[in-house]
């Protein structure tokens, strides 16, 4: 460190320099990054520093707030760093750790879609979901069950949440998704007549398959309200059946809420009195049936208008 101490002493000496420029090189070599970056690199002498001295004041400036270098505005969110190439001082510029977290936070979102929900459910989380009483206490161990069996990477089974209108199980739900994000897993939630009408605004479009494989193929499905769409046997078969039969293939957990049970559904999607239709309906909830746990829902309706 002496020797570049030294160096700096002369730098600031010589006496062909104007004293403008002297009491910025001052700045400079004072400055606390460059005087680490000196102190960490002894192969630096005199001649590099005065050299390297607008790469230095660049440095310098750009870490105390100036974001103007020479006419150009530096990226906003880079930060500079100082290293040695070839014998000279250069400075480069890497993602500061304040982008770092905005790219982070922007990657993590995407991880967790809400589709055609309210927003009062968005910021859904367990530690605010009510355990008053039984059924809920066993629907959020079940929820937590799930997210461990996920995080340890095993064949784990979706939910089917059933009970009447506004009891939580939407809430639970978007609980669970926001969970996922956290664990940086991909989900969709998904409002199922939302999804319905979506899908049929869709179907005429070269969006479609795009539309449809996204939601075959998300590591975890969240269907909220499953029985509320209007049913038709192109939503149970070209729909929803293509995408349940895929997932179960392939084994992606899928979680649903409903106001029906498994059999109230299974009628739901016998939409007429044909053989053909009942089949249908008993093929599609056989998949539901094989691929969830059903977590009932009861007590009053807690949704305040």
């Amino acid at each position: 460190m002496e020797h570049i101490q030294s160096s700096i002493e002369k730098i600031l000496s010589r006496p062909d320099v104007a004293e403008s420029v002297r009491a910025i090189q001052q700045r400079v070599l004072s400055h606390p990054g460059v005087v680490m970056f000196l102190r960490t690199h002894p192969e630096i002498d005199q001649r590099m520093i005065e050299r390297g001295m607008l790469k230095l004041n660049e440095y310098a400036e750009q870490m105390d707030g100036n974001r103007l270098i020479e006419n150009k505005a530096v990226i906003e969110g880079y930060q500079p760093i100082l290293h040695v190439e070839k014998g000279q001082i250069v400075v480069s510029y890497e993602k500061s750790q304040a982008l770092k977290d905005r790219e982070d936070e922007r990657a993590l979102e995407k991880k967790f879609k809400s589709l055609f929900l309210p927003d009062e459910v968005r910021d859904a989380n367990f530690s605010d979901f009510d355990l008053s009483t039984t059924d809920r206490k066993l629907a959020l161990r079940a929820a937590s069950q799930f997210l461990n069996h996920l995080r340890s990477k095993e064949q784990v089974k979706g939910l089917y949440l059933h009970g009447s209108f506004g009891v939580g199980k939407t809430y639970l739900l978007a609980a669970i998704g926001n969970a996922l994000k956290k664990e940086r897993i991909a989900t969709i939630l998904v409002h199922a007549p939302g999804f319905v009408a979506e899908a049929k605004r869709r179907i005429r479009s070269d969006s479609f398959d795009t539309f449809l494989e996204g939601f075959q193929t998300i590591p975890v499905l969240l269907i909220d309200d499953i029985g509320a769409e209007s049913i038709s046997p192109w939503v149970r078969d070209e729909l929803f059946g293509i995408i349940l039969q895929y997932r179960m293939m392939h084994r992606l957990p899928t979680l649903f809420s409903s106001n029906l049970s498994y059999d109230e559904l299974e009628l739901h999607f016998g939409i007429t009195n044909d053989q053909g239709d009942k089949l249908k309906a008993a093929r599609l909830m056989e998949r539901i049936r094989t691929t969830t746990q059903p977590i009932e829902f009861l007590g009053e309706n807690r949704r305040r208008y």
